[in-house]
């Protein structure tokens, strides 16, 4: 007969914390192991400390027919018991017993509700959170590894977001717990350690659902994409939220910016040469709050190195470098999408020419705008520039 394990959410620590589902199992349970540091500690109950990688090998040699395992917070929270009920299936008969996530305690403890809150794990991740606090008014983080607390907060604030409010717990339910609060810059200044969650409260941020017309944008004497051509490309591009996306040869950053709106778990790099532009790039991006635009000054495709790899990538401007540019991306990436604009013939003969050459079929769409303008009594339309939008589809 199948052993019998029962992987429950131990919540964050404290006995006070087990739901009575999960204290009478443990009664009736021949051993307990727990992956988490610390897991009942001031209990009588024999907790024995285990590694995940430790579990398979430890249940085989168990005399025991009924085992327990603790694990951090709640079954269905950044748990590792989906990872270990995969691995174990087929050795034991598996019941998850859910538990009480930080989530829920520290919202609980501090006054917040979090059913409107963006919630994500920086635990041991590499992820940048700026395009988050960006676009939603509060975001629940994970801490620990490399992204404890305070370097967070540092990050935020080195990025210009300094007045964001921020909520920090540590220890949560232990008798050592700690809960601190101000803006990240203050809290930049303290030491917490990898036991410690905290609440980012944004009253600024945007709603990406909205659509950005021409005169949101500083433009000075720098060409700028249009919106109707904006909407185009963007449709084209098809971006997905947690996308990272190149913008070569960006302007003003109009596109950089949108782009950012979709890409509002990721992060989009505006490349830019000119130094007029690369100004007005970072003035657009604070105003209009898309603090997930990252500004690179550099020309394609030499600057490339050193950037992460993208999946997706918008050319407004190549500079002449239209084959090196789209050699350049399919080498990184065999799969990027990519999507050029162009207005001479040239530049457009140019695009086809490089997309094809670097296994595209290249598909054109022509974009003729007008837009009325009130003279008098009357709406006269005045046209646009025609303007191409190149995509490279896979063949």
């Amino acid at each position: 007969m199948k052993k019998k394990l029962y992987i429950i959410g131990a919540g964050t620590g404290s006995e006070d914390f087990l739901t009575q589902r999960a204290l009478k199992l443990m009664k009736t349970c021949d051993v307990i192991y727990s992956t988490a540091h610390r897991f009942l500690s001031g209990s009588k109950r024999k907790v024995i400390e285990c590694s995940v990688t430790e579990m398979p090998q430890l249940i085989e040699t168990s005399r025991g027919q009924n085992i327990a395992l603790l694990v951090s917070g709640d079954t269905g929270f950044f748990s590792i018991a989906g990872s270990l009920s995969e691995k174990l299936e087929n050795t034991v008969d598996i019941e998850v017993i859910c538990g009480i996530s930080s989530l829920q305690y520290f919202c609980s403890k501090t006054g917040n509700s979090y059913e409107n809150i963006k919630v994500v794990s920086l635990h041991g991740r590499e992820k940048s959170i700026l395009g988050l606090i960006s676009y939603n008014p509060k975001v629940f983080v994970l801490t620990g590894g490399e992204n404890k607390a305070h370097s967070i907060c540092k990050s935020l604030s080195e990025h210009g977001l300094t007045e964001i409010k921020a909520i920090v717990g540590e220890n949560l339910s232990m008798p050592e717990e700690r809960i601190v609060m101000g803006t990240v810059e203050e809290l930049s200044g303290y030491t917490f350690g990898n036991l410690a969650v905290m609440l980012l409260e944004n009253p600024d941020y945007v709603n990406y659902y909205i659509p950005l017309v021409d005169e949101d944008f500083q433009r000075g004497e720098v060409p700028m994409t249009k919106e109707e051509v904006r909407a185009v490309t963007l449709a084209k591009l098809a971006i997905e939220p947690c996308d990272t996306v190149f913008d070569i040869g960006a302007g003003t950053g109009s596109v950089a910016i949108e782009m950012a709106r979709r890409a509002f778990d990721g992060s989009v790099y505006a490349i830019e040469k000119n130094p007029e532009a690369l100004e007005l790039i970072s003035k657009n991006r604070v105003k209009l709050g898309a603090y997930n635009v990252k500004v690179v000054s550099g020309t394609a495709p030499d600057i490339f190195e050193g950037l992460p790899v993208p999946d997706k990538a918008f050319i407004g401007g190549s500079s002449g470098n239209m084959a090196d540019i789209v050699r350049h991306l399919t080498e990184v990436n065999p799969g990027i999408h990519i999507v050029a604009n162009a207005i001479t013939l040239e530049s457009l003969n140019a695009a086809i020419n490089s997309f094809e050459e670097n296994g595209f079929d290249a598909e054109v769409v022509c974009i003729n705008s007008s837009v009325s303008k009130k003279v008098g009594g009357y709406h006269m339309m005045n046209a646009n520039n025609p303007v191409y939008i190149i995509t490279g589809k896979s063949l």
